[in-house]
C-alpha cells in the first residue's frame, strides 16, 4: 500500500512540475501533439501520461456467494494508478523509449489461490473475494521502432498482458463475474514483441509473441507465485489479429468509400505451457481463443460484435504431475454486443450485452474453473453507462444485471453453496483524473 499511496502522489503532483511547458506547442511537432491526445504533457522530448481512476460498486450483488454469507456488499472499490514515461527520439527507425507502469491494491484483485489471504468460505473463481481479474502490479520497459512508414514493432521486457482477451469496450463494470466465462487475459512477466503493419492511422495486422516465465496461476494477486515455485522451462503466448476491411482498403482503393465505417476483425490468442516444478506441482496452463467481431461507426455512435471460443487445458483438481497426469479439457463459446457513443443531453450513453457457456468435457474438476460437481457455467449480462455524467467529465454511471447458472457432474448434484442458478446486480459509479491541459497554436 505505501508503494501504490508513492504512485498516486506521482499522479497528482505530476501537472504542476510540468505545466509551464505544455501551454505552448509546435503544431508540427507530432510527439508533442501525439502526447497531448494522450491527455499528457511534454517537454524536451519526454511525454508523461498518468492517471488515477476509481471504480465505485455502490452496491454489488452475486448470488454465487450466498453460502457464503456475503452475497451482496455496498461500496466495493477499485483504485487504479497508472503512469507511462516516453522519450522520443529524433531517429528514423528507432522511434522512442518507455516505462510504464499500472497498480491496483492487492484487497482488490483475486487472491483466491493465496490461502492466507482469502475468506476460506470462497476459495474459487466463482465465489471469490476481489473485484478484478488482475495481478496487482504491472511494470515495464520498452522501445518502439520503426521499420518502414507503414510497419513498426514495439519490444519489451517486464510483467504485462501476454494472451486473451478483454470484455468488449462499453461493458459498465470491472467486476471479473459479469464478463464472459470463458474470456480472460492472461497477465505474466518475460519478453515481448508485437509487429504492426497499418494503413494510415488504420491497423491492418497485429502480431504479437512472448516468451514468458509461466510461473503464475490465476487467482494469485502477483505476477511471482507467493510459494516460490520454480518453472523448469518458460511457456509462451501470442496474439495474431487481421483487421480485414482495412486489409481490403489497402489492396483495393476504389473500396474506401465504402468500407471507410465498417471494421471486420478476426484473430487469435492463447499460450501454452506449465506453471510449478515436477513433480507434484506442476500444472498445465493451454489457452487458446478465436474470434470474430465487426464494427459499425456512424455520427450516432459506433455499434460492435465479437463472437469467441475458447478451449482450455488443466490438469484436474489437486493433481500437480503437468503433462503426465490426468488433463481436463474444457471449452467456452458466447458474443458480446456492444453500442457506444448515443449523445443525449444527460451523457453519453454506451449499452452492452453478452450471452456465454462454459462446459467442462471430462468427468474432473479442473480447479480453476470449475470445482466439486460443477462441471459447466452458462449464463448472461446486460447493462448501460452513463459516460460524462450530467456534463461532468469522465464521471460516468453504469448499471449491469445478469444471470448465471451452473451445471453439475452427471448423476450429482451440487451442494448447497452453490444455488443451481443466480442473479448478478451492479450498480457503479466510476471518475478518473488525468493530466488535462490547455492547448495553443
Amino acid at each position: 500500500m505505501k508503494a501504490l499511496s508513492a504512485f498516486l502522489i506521482l499522479c497528482a503532483s505530476t501537472p504542476s512540475a510540468y505545466a509551464a511547458s505544455t501551454t505552448t506547442w509546435d503544431l508540427n511537432n507530432q510527439d508533442a501533439y501525439s502526447c497531448y491526445a494522450r491527455n499528457g504533457v511534454y517537454s524536451d522530448g519526454v511525454c508523461i501520461d498518468a492517471s488515477a481512476s476509481a471504480h465505485v460498486a455502490a452496491i454489488l450483488s452475486n448470488g454465487i456467494r450466498k453460502g457464503g454469507g456475503n452475497e451482496s456488499s455496498v461500496g466495493d472499490t477499485v483504485v487504479e494508478g497508472d503512469v507511462k514515461v516516453t522519450k522520443a527520439y529524433d531517429n528514423p527507425h528507432f522511434r522512442e523509449i518507455f516505462i510504464s507502469v499500472s497498480a491496483i491494491p492487492r484487497d482488490e484483485v483475486l487472491n483466491y489461490n493465496e490461502k492466507n489471504e482469502q475468506n476460506y468460505h470462497n476459495s474459487n473463481r466463482l465465489r471469490a473475494d476481489g473485484f478484478v481479474d488482475r495481478p496487482w502490479i504491472l511494470a515495464n520497459i520498452g522501445a518502439n521502432i520503426a521499420v518502414t512508414n507503414s510497419q513498426d514493432v514495439t519490444v519489451l521486457a517486464g510483467s504485462f498482458p501476454a494472451s486473451g482477451l478483454d470484455p468488449l469496450k462499453g461493458k459498465p463494470s470491472r467486476y471479473y463475474m459479469t464478463a464472459p466465462y470463458g474470456i480472460m487475459v492472461r497477465y505474466d512477466k518475460g519478453i515481448q514483441m508485437n509487429y504492426q503493419l497499418k494503413e494510415e492511422l488504420d491497423r491492418v495486422i497485429l502480431a504479437s509473441f512472448s516468451v514468458i516465465d509461466g510461473d503464475g496461476l490465476k487467482g494469485e494477486s502477483n505476477i511471482d507465485p507467493a510459494d516460490s515455485r520454480a518453472n523448469s522451462y518458460p511457456s509462451y503466448a501470442g496474439t495474431m489479429e487481421l483487421r480485414i476491411t482495412n486489409a481490403l482498403r489497402k489492396v483495393f482503393e476504389k473500396s474506401s468509400p465504402y468500407l471507410k465505417n465498417h471494421d471486420l476483425y478476426i484473430g487469435v490468442t492463447g499460450s501454452r505451457g506449465d506453471t510449478g516444478s515436477y513433480a507434484g506441482q506442476k500444472r498445465s496452463q493451454d489457452d487458446l481463443t478465436t474470434y470474430l467481431g465487426y464494427m459499425f461507426t456512424s455520427k450516432y455512435g459506433q455499434a460492435e460484435v465479437r463472437v469467441f471460443r475458447s478451449d482450455f487445458n488443466r490438469n484436474k483438481a489437486g493433481n500437480g504431475d503437468g503433462r503426465h497426469g490426468p488433463q481436463v479439457e474444457s471449452s467456452a463459446q458466447g458474443v458480446e454486443v456492444a453500442y457506444r457513443g448515443l449523445e443525449s443531453r444527460l451523457c453519453t450513453w454506451d449499452f452492452y450485452l453478452n450471452k456465454h457457456i462454459f462446459e467442462n468435457n471430462s468427468q474432473y474438476p479442473d480447479g480453476e474453473f470449475t470445482y466439486d460437481n460443477v462441471r459447466g457455467v452458462k449464463g448472461w449480462t446486460a447493462g448501460t453507462s452513463c459516460r460524462n455524467f450530467w456534463g461532468v467529465d469522465n464521471l460516468d454511471v453504469g448499471f449491469e444485471y445478469g444471470n448465471v447458472e451452473l451445471k453439475s457432474a452427471p448423476g450429482t448434484k451440487l451442494s448447497g453453496a452453490y444455488p443451481l442458478t443466480s442473479n448478478l446486480f451492479n450498480l457503479t459509479f466510476t471518475y478518473r483524473f488525468g493530466l488535462h491541459k490547455a492547448y495553443r497554436k
